[in-house]
């Protein structure tokens, strides 16, 4: 006589067995989908990943920033897409649509929240990494920069580095941003006070709708344009690249870090740097950065300590006189 438990392990296989099947055949009508619809054939073994690949998990832990969105109860990606040409992306679209499949879309990672690399409403789900989207191009003539989406902010900056010492991009500070992203979050910089955001000096963009098009700024329309510069970019289509207005800067810059504590009377120069940092010289960027520190190494007394990150356009002697002027308190010499 066959047991209850040995029917439930037999139907606990066929179900398993199913899905599988199911993964597999889903992925196999993907990947025939893509290259149908894209210009390029898509090279399988380079651009699609499923658990069972051993560069699976490397693929999508590398830029995760938040440990908690690794755990095994939270849901994966059936399998990773990471185009190497924008019709790639534009096939991901048409053939998720044509098969019902939902998707997320990563440019850096740099995602605290981990809403470009997981889903807990829309499962089963795959994920577009943009990782292999990254071509920069510099016009100096016209001051701009064509950026497309998986680039870091590092890169963009070395880029144009390489072509001008004069031009920059007001963007963030850290270097492993991606900049599709960025940008759509605003992209907030050391720069801002006189270049205002990224999103300021946005000036175009190429976008995948839900229909697979591939639109710039002229075709979406200004109220898109106005949305993906702040509103997110995963809310309204895929970004594939961002043109930017680069702004003059001088060729020297100065930067500075300064630590104060409580007991070194951290309180009033915080309140000071409160009064002064929104009408300062608008030439320099003056964060504050708060952390609880020890007070000594092997103290187990704490205490606040705070940061000031600046950063100047121009030379140490304009900056000092300005300091000097507006903000003495932080003793900067």
């Amino acid at each position: 006589m066959v047991s209850k438990f040995s029917i439930f392990l037999f139907l606990t296989v066929l179900l398993q067995l199913g899905s599988w099947a199911k993964s597999a055949s889903t992925l196999e009508n993907f990947i025939q989908c893509v290259s149908i619809n894209s210009e390029l054939s898509v090279p399988v073994t380079t651009t699609l990943f499923t658990p069972n690949n051993s560069s699976y998990s490397s693929i999508l832990q590398s830029p995760v920033f938040s440990l908690r969105f690794l755990e095994p109860s939270v849901p994966k990606p059936e399998f990773i897409f990471t185009p190497l040409h924008d019709s790639h992306v534009q096939a991901a679209v048409i053939c998720a649509k044509q098969f019902g499949l939902h998707l997320r879309v990563r440019s850096g990672g740099h995602d605290f929240e981990g809403l470009s690399f997981r889903s807990e409403t829309q499962t089963p789900f795959f994920l577009i990494d943009l990782v292999n989207l990254r071509l920069i191009n510099v016009n100096i003539k016209d001051e701009t920069v064509w950026v497309q989406t998986g680039a870091t902010n590092g890169e963009v900056y070395y880029k144009i580095s390489q072509k001008s010492k004069v031009h920059a991009v007001p963007m963030g500070t850290c270097t492993s941003l991606g900049i599709g992203g960025h940008i759509t979050g605003g992209a907030y910089g050391s720069m801002l006070r006189k270049h205002g955001l990224a999103a300021d000096n946005a000036v175009d963009a190429l976008i995948v709708d839900a229909q697979g098009r591939i639109l710039d700024r002229a075709a979406t329309g200004e109220d898109l344009f106005w949305a993906i510069r702040g509103g997110g970019g995963g809310s309204f289509g895929i970004i594939l690249w961002w043109k930017i207005k680069l702004v003059r800067v001088p060729e020297i810059v100065t930067t500075f870090n300064v630590v104060k504590t409580l007991e070194q009377g951290g309180t009033k120069i915080f309140y000071k740097w409160q009064q002064v940092a929104d009408n300062i010289d608008e030439d320099l960027f003056i964060r504050a950065v708060n952390r609880v520190v020890a007070l000594g190494t092997n103290s187990t007394d704490r205490t606040i300590m705070n940061i000031y990150n600046g950063v100047f356009l121009g030379g140490t002697d304009r900056l000092l006189k300005i300091m000097q002027a507006s903000f003495p308190e932080l003793n900067l010499t």
